[in-house]
This record gives C-alpha cells, structure tokens and sequence, in this order.
C-alpha cells in the first residue's frame, strides 16, 4: 500500500508541532509528511517583544524548517494559493499538491498596511521588523508619551499590548525616566481583558496600577497622525511613540474560498469538537487560523494543543489504532512584565462551547517566572529544531 500523503501548511507551533508528531509515530512506509510555508522559517513569536528591547537579535528566536528534515518531514518552500478539498489538492505558486489528509496552520498576518499613518513614530513587536523599528524609536527616549494601541479584533496574543507597556515602563525606568514618560494602553475593550472575565480584567488592572500605566478603554483607533491618534469618536489623543497592534487579516488562500466563516472575520470554519472542516474527515484546522471561530484569543498554545490533538486523529485512522492526545481546551501565558514576571493560565472549555468565560487563574508578582519564559523559549526551540 502507498504511503499517505499528508500536507501540513504553515511553519508555525502548530504546524511545526503536527509535522513533527505526525513523523514520531508514523513510518515512511505509512505516510509522506510535507509542511509547506512561504518564508522557510520558524519563528518563536513571543520572543519578539524581546526584540523590541534589545534582548534578543533575530536570529535569536528563528531556525529554519529544513531542519525538519532530518526527522523526516519534507519542507517546501512556497506560497500556498488556494485549498481545493473537493479535489482533495492543494495550489501552490509553483505545484499543485494532492493530499490524503490536509492540515491548515497557515496562521494569520499582521499588516501595518492596514495601520493608517504607521510612519509616523508608529512601530508593531507584532513583526520582526516591527520589533526593531520600535526598538530605534526606543533608542535614547528620555521625556514624552508612549501609547500600546489596539486597533482591531482578533490579533495574536490578547495579554501581549500589555506586556508590552509593562517592558517599555521598566526599560525607561532603569535609564532612570521612569517619571518623565506617560506609558497608556489604548484598547476597544472596556476593561483590560475583558473577554477573560471580571478576575482576570481586575488582576490586570491592579498591576497596571501598581506600576504606574494607564489604560484608556472603549476607543477605536481610526488613525495615527503626527503627534496624535485619531479616534473613530473624534478624539484626538497626543503621543511621542505609538506602538501599535495592527489589523490582522486572514490567509488569503482561506479568505477567498468555500473554507471561509464570515461570521468569524473570514477566518476558517470547523467543527468545534473535531477541528475538521465540515463536511471533510480528512481536513483539519489548528492554531490562529480557526480562533475566531471557536471564540477564542490566537495564541501559540493553543496551536501547540490543537496539533498534537490532530495529529493523533490522523496517525489513529492510518494505524487503526492509536490511543493520543485528548483535544486540551487550555492554555498558558507567561509573561515578561519587567518589573516581575506572570503567569496566566485558563481553560477555554466553557468559552468553546458554552460562549461563556473561561475559568482563569492569575500568578504575579514574581521575578521567577521572568526565568521560566527565558527557559520555555529556550526549551521550544531545543526541543522542535
């Protein structure tokens, strides 16, 4: 019998995670293994608001996907164009691609295009490129204000706009200007973290007052102007650097297809339960891609569950038999806050299924887990490449 081809797209922790799984346990004999991705490389994203400030260099937190091959995963580099299930294929830039089992992890995409007046002193950690430019804006800032300001719903990492102010403040604090910089988050949430329930909006809160950040909350921004942020309800809110979350859009290969849920931002549509595509055993979604239809923040963690979930579906239905991964509704975030370290952790069960808050636990107020974000960053990129 030839061996199943099983397409992986995206070189993310999700669809690094599925790959490498799906090649621990299945033999050459059994399948063929290709992760296609676009940019060749793997990139450990929380790691980039280190970048940011200046505690790591790109090629700190990337490696490339051709180190996958030495466990037996076919890489390709190329641009997926668009998913044909019906066909069971694949269009890429340069190949059409059949498949026996497909999984989407293509993820979603930052784009300061989207982010009117990015040139003026705005900058996003969302991207590497982002990171560093907010890191020349950084440079030698001494006296001013400084905004972290959400623009659209969903982007990767809600509790990041957080971390963020909460590094920028000690930054400027151990140059000793600490007094003479405002550092404000503006967000269109109510509350800081207020898809997370009231615990969790009043644990942010009282660290965010403890050290001195503001929040300004029910604001849309409409754009960045010199000097100034224009608000959809007119406002004009004055700062010296922004720091932005972009708009994030969704693969365009999902986008502009019958796999698209325009009640979830266009981004794919599956079964809650199963993460397949209704309608097809053989197609699964993981990681950023399918978060906003199961109601849930984008998150490496989440992907990182969510493929080792998929991957023993489809190592169970080649093999027969093969007792795996529960599908783990839970996830954790630790945080860098400068001054400290937190950690979050919550589970998603009722939120997936019930529409209701997850139930959230928050750790704070210590340095160690400043260590255990070094360490996991460390562990992830040891342990995948």
């Amino acid at each position: 019998m030839a061996p199943k081809k099983i397409l992986v797209l995206g070189g993310g922790p999700g669809g690094v995670v599925a790959a490498s799984n799906l090649a621990k346990r299945l033999s050459r004999e059994e399948a063929e293994i290709t992760i296609i991705d676009k940019h060749g490389f793997h990139v450990f994203m929380p790691s980039q608001l280190w970048i940011m400030t200046g505690q790591r260099e790109p090629d700190d937190i990337r490696r490339p996907l051709k180190l996958l091959e030495k466990r037996g995963i076919r890489v390709l580099v190329d641009e997926v164009k668009s998913i044909k299930p019906e066909e069971h294929s694949i269009i890429t830039s340069n190949d059409k691609l059949d498949y026996d089992y497909l999984v989407v992890a293509l993820g979603s995409t930052p784009d300061v295009s989207k982010a009117p007046g990015y040139e003026f002193n705005v900058c996003t950690p969302w991207t590497i490129d982002g990171a560093l430019k907010c890191r020349e804006l950084l440079r030698g800032f001494k006296k001013g204000s400084i905004v972290v300001a959400t623009m659209s719903w969903p982007y990767k990492c809600p509790p990041a706009p957080f971390e963020a102010a909460f590094m920028v403040k000690y930054l400027l604090e151990q140059r000793g200007h600490g007094r003479d910089v405002d550092v404000n988050v503006i967000h269109f949430w109510s509350v800081p973290m207020e898809p997370f329930g009231p615990m969790m909006s009043a644990a942010f809160k009282r660290f965010m007052d403890q050290y001195g950040i503001g929040f300004i909350g029910k604001t849309e921004v409409e754009a960045f102007k010199e000097k100034h942020i224009e608000t959809m309800s007119g406002e004009k809110i004055k700062y010296d650097i922004a720091i932005a979350v972009p708009p994030h859009t969704p693969p365009e290969p999902i986008l502009n297809s019958d796999l698209s849920n325009p009640q979830a931002y266009g981004y794919m549509k599956i079964d809650k339960m199963t993460l397949r595509l209704p309608g097809y055993d053989n197609v699964y979604g993981i990681g950023d891609v399918i978060a906003p239809s199961l109601g849930i923040g984008m998150a490496g963690v989440f992907a990182h569950f969510q493929a080792e979930y998929v991957a023993s579906n489809i190592i169970d239905d080649i093999k027969g038999t093969y007792m795996g991964e529960h599908y783990n509704m839970s996830g954790v975030c630790v945080m860098d806050m400068g001054y400290v370290g937190a950690a979050v952790y919550c589970d998603f069960t009722k939120r997936i299924l019930e529409d209701a808050y997850p139930d959230c636990v928050m750790l704070g107020g210590m340095r160690a887990f400043r260590a255990v974000k070094y360490a996991f960053e460390r562990y992830w990129l040891d342990k995948w490449f």
